[in-house]
């Protein structure tokens, strides 16, 4: 039957004469642990799958029903729920076949039709192409995971067939399909907790991008394997000895395998041989209760000898995706040096299935830390595009929190975090709550006080200190952020502050335009100021300010349709400069050039920035003398009081005799002026002169004044003057 019949035997909602008998394997998995009604569901959605595919063929010559029926059998051996084996066996009918998803969600329901929407939206993803299209699929796919988890489920177990038949494809499409595997899927798997299958993914897309590397590697390891095979049954039997006798009955002792990335990937990021690798050897202790976990701890303690700084407590610290472990190093018999993890059998169960052990465990009373843990962070994703300005952005933040380590971190409250590894408090100021990071003004680590870009470390207690007037995020913060979140939040933070900074900026330009008429802005209202803004072609006085402070468009311009509505034709005076009290004009925060320094005192220039809102310039600087009687956005200004003493940077170069001991001169005079030396520069002008370019920080033009006089006073000095870029 072609798939040009499928919507006829749609309409039909499947008559029995029309199902199709499940295959027999299949459908002994399914009477495992499904109820017949539900059995009739799936055997539903296999005869779709069935007809829609009919004709179609994979690249290894097989039917391609047979690829839904592996997948939604990985599915069956993760014990998943119906509506998700319904979803496998339909995961391609939307793209490939005369399928849409009303028909499903009329014969399955809304959550099977999601899924399969959701899955199919994936299967366009190109992880190596970073176009916007890519990163648009990326942006769709995370979110399609985010209402409904089993989404990505389906897409990993599919992807892991795929990579198990990876053979049958082009090379060019092998090497494209594994590194995906290893950027996107493995790191995807992991974050949802299926640590099996992750491992499972990332050794096969290994084995096909590496063959050769992967035949070394195991050449290798099977020949010191005789050797290590004695040792680990050794040990295993020793470890189990020892537990029972202290009265852990029950308990099961295994040899715990590396796969084959994870050596390759600890030889390459340790910097370590591929001997110094293999000789760690791993065990695993399976026991039936979170108190013999601990008890079993203090036992391998007492015969085997603990490696400092080795002991990490993922029990009462679980990781992001809800794995749970004790986790030691240890030498055993005098010499061995042995990693051991000590779970439940449960949590061994949750490690290795994920967030799929959810649905095994759903209708016992088990614990769902798994399920909770991980859709914490899908749910995030919805937050997260919310605030992200395009998908680009979002698929970078994306890809940064699947590929990380973490970092343990308590609230003062003893509340605990898991952040990426290298999170600052920042971070973890945002990962809190928003509000948290937009007032951080600094941090106490542990209690005592910290610098916001400090490194935080597993176990400590971080508390951020808040101030409400902290209305402003410091452009620098992007700089040392580890998580998209707070990255993300500052960015929309940073968006939005130079829009207001815009608003203000266009509303002085404007101010002090009509200030030379004898006007203000304030009396222009109703339909006089409505008619002003028409004939300008703006819906809003908001949006005319915030065009002017962005530069889309001339205030002297502006404010002659303004002249027009007040009907001035005459009398139009010199504009009045802006008044700079405490590094803010009329309330709105300035910057300050960094080519010329201005200081408080000198004679400068306002310039309205697109980028970095008003910045203050020094009146004779040269980049802003071509513009001063051109462009409205460089308005004229004067310092008012500095009550609260600023500080800023000023360049000075000097220019002394080439002798020992000279510079240290220097530092003295600025040293007992009481004034910082922020960089020194120094240079060789001949053999008998030097110079130094040394930039200080001073409160003001006559402080400047004094110290540079005091450095002209050095027998050593030839000269000293200040660089105001006006050359």
């Amino acid at each position: 039957m072609s798939s040009h019949a499928l919507p006829n035997i749609l309409l039909n909602d499947f008559s029995n004469d029309t199902l199709l008998r499940l295959p027999p394997n299949f459908y002994k998995s399914l009477k495992s642990y499904i109820s017949n009604k539900d059995i009739k569901k799936i055997q539903k959605a296999y005869s779709l799958a069935f007809y829609a595919h009919e004709g179609q063929e994979r690249r290894d010559g097989s039917k391609y029903i047979t690829h839904p029926i592996a997948v939604a059998n990985i599915l069956l051996d993760l014990k998943m729920d119906t509506d998700s084996i319904c979803a496998a066996l339909m995961h391609d009918v939307l793209e490939d076949c005369d399928v849409n998803k009303k028909d499903l969600i009329k014969l399955f329901g809304d959550d099977v039709a999601e899924i399969v929407d959701g899955v199919s939206k994936l299967s366009n993803l190109d992880i190596n192409n970073r176009s916007e299209r890519d990163a648009n699929n990326l942006q769709k796919m995370m979110l399609a995971i985010s209402k409904d988890v089993r989404v990505v489920l389906v897409k990993i177990c599919d992807r892991l067939h795929n990579m198990r038949t990876i053979e049958h494809l082009p090379r060019s499409k092998q090497l494209e399909k594994s590194k995906e595997t290893i950027q996107l899927y493995g790191p995807l798997a992991l974050r949802i907790g299926m640590q099996d299958i992750r491992a499972e993914l990332e050794d096969l897309a290994f084995r096909c991008i590496y063959p050769l590397r992967v035949s070394m590697l195991e050449s290798a390891i099977k020949k010191s394997s005789g050797g290590r095979k004695r040792i680990v049954s050794k040990i295993r039997k020793e470890l189990k000895r020892h537990l029972k006798t202290n009265g852990i009955a029950t308990v099961g002792v295994k040899g715990r395998e590396k796969n084959i990335y994870s050596i390759y990937r600890k030889i390459k990021s340790k910097h370590k041989p591929f001997s110094e690798i293999l000789d760690v050897y791993g065990f695993r202790i399976l026991v039936d209760s979170v108190d013999e976990c601990y008890r079993s701890l203090g036992v391998i303690h007492n015969y085997f000898s603990p490696i400092e700084n080795k002991f990490k407590d993922y029990i009462a610290i679980p990781k992001s995706n809800g794995y749970q472990a004790l986790h030691t190093s240890l030498l055993a018999l005098n010499a061995f040096p042995i990693e051991v993890q000590i779970q439940t059998r449960s949590m061994s169960e949750i490690a290795s299935f994920g967030i799929a052990a959810h649905w095994q465990y759903k209708t016992q009373d088990k614990d769902v830390n798994t399920e909770l843990r991980a859709t914490k962070w899908l749910s995030g994703l919805v937050n997260l595009e919310k605030h992200t300005n395009n998908p680009s952005e979002f698929a970078k933040s994306i890809k940064t929190d699947l590929d990380s380590d973490e970092v343990f971190l308590f609230s003062p409250k003893g509340d605990i975090y898991a952040l990426r590894k290298g999170s600052t408090p920042i971070d973890f100021a945002y990962e809190v709550h928003t509000d948290l990071g937009d007032t951080i003004v600094g941090c106490k680590v542990n209690r005592s006080e910290v610098p916001l870009n400090i490194e935080l470390e597993t176990g400590q207690t971080v508390d951020i200190i808040t101030s409400k007037s902290n209305s402003e995020v410091d452009p620098s913060w992007l700089n040392y952020v580890a998580t998209s979140k707070a990255r993300t939040a500052i960015r929309s933070r940073l968006r939005k502050q130079k829009t207001s900074d815009a608003r203000k900026a266009g509303k002085i330009m404007l101010e002090s335009e009509l200030k030379r008429a004898g006007s203000s802005l304030s009396e222009f209202r109703g339909s006089s100021l409505k008619k002003i803004l028409d004939s300008i072609g703006v819906t809003s006085l908001n949006t005319l300010l915030t065009e002017l402070g962005l530069g889309k468009r001339t205030g002297n311009i502006i404010a002659e349709r303004f002249y027009s509505g007040l009907q001035i034709r005459e009398g139009i005076k010199k504009p009045n400069p802006v008044l700079i009290i405490d590094n803010r004009i009329e309330g709105v925060s300035v910057r300050f050039a960094k080519c010329c320094f201005p200081i408080h005192g000198d004679s400068v220039v306002a310039h309205s920035d697109t980028e970095k809102g008003i910045v203050i310039h020094h009146k004779r600087c040269k980049q802003v003398k071509p513009f001063l009687d051109k462009d409205s956005r460089y308005i004229s200004a004067i310092w008012g009081e500095n009550k609260k003493a600023h500080l800023y940077k000023v360049n000075i170069d000097v220019n002394t005799e080439d002798k020992v001991g000279v510079l240290s001169d220097l530092g003295s005079v600025f040293a007992r002026a009481g004034i910082n030396i922020g960089s020194v520069i120094t240079k060789t002008i001949d053999k008998k002169f030097a110079g130094f370019e040394i930039q200080i920080e001073v409160e003001n033009k006559e402080e400047l004044k004094n110290v540079m006089q005091k450095v002209r006073s050095m027998k050593s000095t030839t000269s000293c003057k200040r660089n105001i870029n006006e050359k």
